[in-house]
């Protein structure tokens, strides 16, 4: 019981998870908000959003001018055109002797003029940009052209920094790495960035200080829930509809052979009395002594299984009545009671033998059966089982049942 009981908590509990914790785990509410929020790069329509450091902005009160002279697209990356402060993240000191950190890139090679719209932080005040912090820039793979790369998931746009240094890397292995991503056709550049320690604090400026978005693509984890999530919607779904169809079927093609009356002519006539041996000569269901009518005998014979282990007797009595209570005729039914095991339930004064034995009127012939040997379904010593077999009837209303108790 300790193990079934175990067993039961352990897969309540894998199911709880699975249903209510798994995308907790795996995909946080704050990244499938982000997901859902993202703002696409098109780089064929004017859609009103342009970046800034990852960031959608709105452009309806924008009053940039002359300052940009060209047509801004959806999600178009203006960080370039601003003097971005250098970010903590670009002054450590394992970065010392590397020229991307803290180069200067407001130059007039850079391919914008320099960096004409000044700090970024002042860009809602000085150009009535309107930011969207909750809308992210989200990038397709096909979006990350040559001078751009991924790292963990963030675009990098190196454009302006190789156009301010033109390619020279003085013997610069960050240089080197950044012109092998950038050029190289290496788009997700993570893994080159994971090969030294300084790389990967490296990494972490170029995402800080150069960041233009994030691809717009779920992350393992989200994507890993959302494919078990399809799973267990396409299994569960395929349980339910065969389920349904099993019952269609059953209940419009097979149910009526199962309880069609036969032929008259392959019917043996039985009297109650060779139904129920034990119960004399005189019919005891209404039935009249001359035989039985011509409804009863094109019913067919049914068994009654009724089986009790710890039970009390306003459970079993309830089971029994309903069952014996049935419009069906007393003399084509028999009410089988099995009894367990010796058993006495909680707040029992008898055992669950004693409760169904009290429930039948005996027949003196069989008020104490000889006990039978048989094997039970188990293994070793507790294959060997004894069982007694009581008769009688099962009295409710006007019905009196045919009964057997097995103990």
């Amino acid at each position: 019981k300790i193990a079934l009981v175990s067993l039961i908590v352990f897969v309540c509990a894998a199911v709880v998870y699975l249903t209510i914790f798994l995308a907790m785990t795996f995909c946080p509410e704050s990244v499938a908000k982000t997901q859902s929020n993202i703002v696409p790069v098109n780089r064929d329509a004017i859609t009103g959003r342009v970046g800034i450091k990852g960031i959608a902005y709105k452009l309806d009160k924008s009053n940039l001018g002359s300052r940009v002279n060209f047509d801004l697209t959806g999600g178009y990356d203006l960080t370039p055109y601003f003097n971005v402060p250098i970010p903590d993240a670009c002054k450590s000191t394992k970065l010392k002797g590397f020229r991307a950190p803290q180069f200067n890139v407001c130059v007039e090679q850079n391919g914008n003029g320099g960096c004409p719209l000044g700090n970024p932080d002042d860009a809602e005040k000085n150009y009535g940009l309107e930011k969207l912090p909750d809308e992210p820039i989200g990038y397709d793979w096909s979006d990350v052209e040559s001078g751009y790369f991924v790292i963990n998931g963030v675009v990098i746009n190196m454009t302006p920094y190789l156009l301010a240094v033109g390619r020279t890397s003085n013997n610069d292995y960050l240089d080197q790495a950044i012109f092998a991503a950038a050029d190289g056709g290496l788009v997700d550049a993570s893994i080159l960035f994971q090969r030294t320690s300084e790389l990967k604090v490296a990494a972490d400026c170029l995402v800080a200080r150069f960041g233009a978005g994030q691809l717009a693509k779920d992350t393992p984890g989200c994507f890993a829930v959302n494919l078990f999530n399809y799973i267990a919607l396409v299994i569960i779904g395929g349980i339910v509809l065969t389920r349904f169809f099993m019952a269609v079927v059953f209940q419009y093609f097979l149910s009526w052979q199962l309880v069609r009356r036969p032929p008259r002519n392959k019917v043996r006539p039985l009297s109650y009395n060779a139904a129920a041996p034990w119960a004399g000569k005189k019919p005891q269901t209404g039935v009249a002594a001359g035989g039985l009518g011509k409804g009863d005998d094109d019913e067919l014979y049914t068994i009654m299984l009724v089986t009790c282990y710890s039970e009390g007797e306003d459970s079993i009595r309830g089971t029994c009545d309903s069952l014996c209570g049935t419009d069906f005729s007393d003399s084509h039914k028999l009410l089988f009671i099995v009894a367990d095991g010796i058993i006495k339930g909680s707040g029992n004064d008898q055992s669950t033998p004693d409760i169904c034995l009290g429930l039948i009127e005996q027949d003196e012939s069989f008020r104490d059966p000889e006990p039978c040997s048989y094997l039970a379904v188990a293994a070793g010593s507790k294959q060997h089982n004894m069982a007694k077999v009581y008769c009688g009837h099962y009295r409710v209303g006007n019905h009196r049942t045919p009964c057997l108790v097995v103990v």
